[in-house]
Parts: C-alpha cells; sequence; structure tokens
C-alpha cells in the first residue's frame, strides 16, 4: 500500500512537471520610441512704427504718450505653442548713426530704448529676454517704447533703427 502511495506521487509529479513549461533563461525587449515636436509660433505687433519727431539732446520720451491717448503697441502670439520672446535693436541706420546704448544711460551721439510697461526691459544690440511664455493662441502683451536721447555732436536729421522681435519655443 505504501508502495502505492508512492507511485501515485511519482506519477503526479511526473505529470506536474510535464504540463509545467520550463524556463531556461530570462528574456527581455525594448520599443525605441522616436518623435517629432512640432508647433508653430506666429509673432505680430500693432502699431508696426513709432515717429517720435523732433527729440531734444538729453531728453527722454514716451511712445506711445504714458496715459495718453495714443495706441500701445500689442504683442500677440497667433501660433499653437507657447514661445519665450527675445528683443533687441541696433544703431539708428541713417547717415550720421547714432549708437544703441545698453545700459539706459546714453552719453555723445547715443540712444536707448525701453520697454514701458509691466514687463519692463532695456532694449540692447543682442538677443535680450524680454518675456516669458506668451502663449499661443491669442496671447498677447502690450507695452510702449521709451526713447532716451543722449548728448549730440551736431543736428543728425532724421534717424531710424529697428527693433527686432524673436519668439522661440518655451
Amino acid at each position: 500500500m505504501e508502495i502505492k502511495k508512492i507511485y501515485v506521487l511519482i506519477t503526479v509529479a511526473i505529470l506536474i512537471t510535464a504540463i509545467t513549461p520550463v524556463v531556461l533563461g530570462a528574456s527581455e525587449d525594448y520599443i525605441t520610441v522616436t518623435f517629432n515636436p512640432s508647433g508653430d509660433i506666429d509673432l505680430d505687433v500693432t502699431p508696426d512704427t513709432a515717429n517720435f519727431s523732433t527729440v531734444v539732446f538729453s531728453s527722454s520720451t514716451n511712445w506711445p504718450t504714458e496715459g495718453g491717448t495714443d495706441t500701445s503697441y500689442t504683442l500677440y502670439n497667433n501660433g499653437t505653442v507657447t514661445a519665450d520672446i527675445f528683443i533687441f535693436s541696433n544703431t539708428t541706420t541713417d547717415n550720421g548713426d547714432l549708437t544703441l546704448e545698453n545700459t539706459g544711460s546714453p552719453g555723445l551721439d547715443q540712444f536707448c530704448l525701453n520697454v514701458t510697461g509691466s514687463n519692463a526691459q532695456q532694449i540692447t544690440n543682442t538677443n535680450t529676454s524680454w518675456t516669458n511664455d506668451l502663449v499661443g493662441g491669442g496671447g498677447t502683451l502690450t507695452f510702449g517704447i521709451n526713447l532716451e536721447l543722449g548728448v549730440g555732436s551736431s543736428d543728425f536729421g532724421w534717424q531710424t533703427t529697428r527693433i527686432n522681435i524673436t519668439g522661440i519655443l518655451s
């Protein structure tokens, strides 16, 4: 009787072993995911000109006039993604160039430009972080420009400079 129990146990063990899969070694695999994030930054600013007209040397003038009836500048991001905004300028482009001075204290034959409003920023001749996270899909920022003119060595006549506004993926 004991031998039959042993045979039954051996038979059950063999059956269990036969139906159980044998793992001889572990294996793993992976998935490589590639993607190309995309989106548009579409910046527009209105108005797109400023005419300070006659400005006296060693003076400061705002455009639009702070608290006046002129329309302030509005920067729009009509794209689909949030942008970090950079703003910079250069010397004037007419004969008798005035140099863009980057510290806010223009000297002889120099001028400087400042963004006015809640995101006040000195405009320099290199990319300057002005505001972060101008959202896409109609995000806006309203501002004015302050022109500070230093001392002049002569009458320069009409001067023009360009302010460049660039947006990069935030």
